[in-house]
């Protein structure tokens, strides 16, 4: 992942990611990834930090497309209206 000159975190590009992750959305707003080794990471805020997937279930989360998920980690970085950032 890179980093503005001010060092806040950028979009993640597909090429940051070996071709056989798996991109997958948790409850409709969590970007996760797994990757090949097993290891599962939670973008929100586009920051990744590990992320123990036990809580994953059928019923709460879907395998998606790279661009569908890097909206949903472009969604989580946005600045809320009047705060100290905007």
């Amino acid at each position: 992942m890179s980093r503005t000159m001010s060092g806040k975190p950028q979009l993640p590009k597909r090429s940051n990611f070996p071709p056989a992750a798996e991109f997958v959305i948790k409850e409709f707003d969590v970007p996760l990834v797994q990757f090949p080794d097993g290891g599962w990471f939670n973008w929100f805020g586009g920051t990744p930090q590990p992320y123990n997937a036990s809580s994953l279930r059928v019923d709460n989360n879907w395998s998606t497309s790279f661009e569908e998920w890097v909206e949903i980690v472009a969604a989580s970085m946005a600045v809320e209206p009047g705060s100290d950032e905007a």
